[in-house]
């Protein structure tokens, strides 16, 4: 193959490789496409080797308008795509899109949209990808009267529900909507933990007054996580909090705060604050029935260009019941397998692949106790550390993915998971879980280090 053609069809990849990890699900993107190799751009026309015949087929018939839509927009011209199952021999070196070191960080992370005006989105948490059942109607319906006039119907909209049952998901499809009908539209998405250390940081370099304009100048803020403020001890946090509510209330614009309980629990905010989050609507998303996370399933197979067996999907939907992020994280796993074997899976080998994903109530009763014990065993750090005062980096981190498993493991509040670790306050308990959490997320090897240490706590 001529060097020249090579390189063209290596320089125009690796260019177009973080646009489609934003536009497409990552069971494909990891799956079929970092296992593809450009092998030739010439006269209009793009070749891409791709592993095999499955993925030669899916790509064809459910992702090329948008692979090749992408890769129009980088060339300024059109362009065909041609896919072409190809082996790279053994030893061959990666393309340039997979082996540069110097790719920009934004594109080895989750597909996000990031910008400091506007905080935070991730590009997959719309509304047409989120699925309406009972459990989360009226909250979908609030959701979407506020994203059609914001700041005024529903101000304050207030989500509340357990961990991974959409919260983030619609907060965030309110910005893309509001976004949508306003691109000038001043929108901020951010986590209260984030709010409050960057408070601190302006404090200490006198920057209050760039901060509280910040903040306070806004269409929309989308706070998630006020749990975090509510756990801070001192003042400072809530009052800040309080006043940048105010400002942005009495200006008429929109406020959606989510939490993990309603405001009436959260008895650690002043009345005032409490009272005040209570003011316009306050709504719960509800752990989704069989039939609900079965259509989650399809929807999010259908997404990623993966046709599975209805067996299948009421197997998986029944062997994850309370939480949304699992369930999906499992199918991920399925569509990858898929995506990498080009085998359609059958049950049992379903069965094989999520074992370590199943919440349901046949697994035992978990302690923190043993949590602590597995913990210390696993990464060869006394127990007596783990749950002591010492912060040293080499106990930090098993500390950290200890209050995780309790936190997603046990039935134990903030409080008293941080009583169990040492007597810490809620705020370090809240701001360890969120550390792993963010890592799980970005880290596939922590995610399979999290992984494992569930299914043996809850299989052993």
């Amino acid at each position: 193959m001529p060097e020249e053609r090579l390189s063209a069809s290596q320089a125009l990849w690796e260019q177009v490789l973080p646009l489609l990890k934003e536009r497409m699900g990552p069971a494909t993107f990891d799956g079929v496409l970092r296992q593809s190799v450009p092998l030739s751009y010439e006269e209009g026309t793009f070749i891409l080797g791709v592993p095999n015949d499955f993925a030669a087929n899916m790509l064809s018939n459910q992702h090329r308008p948008l692979i090749q839509a992408s890769l129009e927009e980088l060339a300024h011209q059109p362009v065909a795509l041609v896919t072409q199952v190809h082996s790279q021999p053994a030893g061959a070196e990666a393309p340039a899109a997979e082996k540069t070191p110097a790719a920009p960080a934004a594109a080895a992370a989750p597909a996000r949209r990031h910008d400091e005006a506007r905080g935070m989105l991730n590009l997959r948490y719309t509304f047409e990808n989120f699925v309406v059942a009972d459990c989360n109607r009226f909250a979908h319906a609030a959701a979407t009267q506020v994203s059609r006039s914001p700041g005024t119907a529903y101000n304050p909209l207030f989500i509340h529900s357990k961990v991974g049952l959409g919260k983030t998901h619609l907060m965030q499809a309110i910005g893309h909507r509001v976004l949508q009908r306003d691109p000038h539209a001043r929108v901020m998405y951010i986590s209260a933990e984030h709010f409050v250390n960057e408070l601190i940081t302006a404090i200490r370099d006198n920057r209050t007054a760039s901060f509280r304009a910040k903040y306070r100048n806004v269409d929309v803020l989308l706070m998630d996580d006020i749990q975090f403020i509510a756990a801070i001890d001192g003042p400072t946090s809530e009052e800040e909090f309080f006043h940048t509510f105010n400002a942005i209330y009495e200006s008429d614009k929109q406020l959606v705060i989510a939490c993990d309980a309603p405001p009436r629990q959260l008895q650690t905010l002043s009345p005032r604050v409490r009272s005040r989050l209570e003011a316009g609507i306050v709504a719960d998303l509800r752990c989704p029935d069989v039939e609900t996370r079965i259509a989650i399933l399809e929807k999010k197979a259908q997404a990623e260009g993966i046709e599975l067996d209805r067996e299948i999907l009421e197997y998986v939907a029944k062997k994850i019941e309370s939480n949304i992020r699992v369930l999906e994280g499992a199918l991920l796993k399925i569509c990858a397998s898929v995506s990498l074997s080009g085998v359609h899976p059958t049950l049992a080998i379903v069965e094989e692949i999520i074992k370590d994903y199943s919440t349901n109530g046949e697994d035992k009763h978990i302690n923190v106790d043993d949590i602590v014990a597995f913990v210390g065993a696993q990464m060869d750090t006394a127990q007596q550390a783990i749950v002591g005062p010492k912060r040293s980096r080499e106990i930090v981190w098993p500390r950290q993915i200890a209050i995780y498993l309790t936190r997603e493991l046990t039935d134990l509040s903030l409080i008293d998971i941080g009583r169990h670790f040492g007597g810490r306050d809620h705020s370090t308990v809240l701001h360890a879980y969120n550390k792993v959490s963010e890592l799980v997320a970005e880290d596939e090897k922590v995610m399979w280090l999290i992984n494992n240490f569930k299914s043996a706590l809850q299989h052993s």
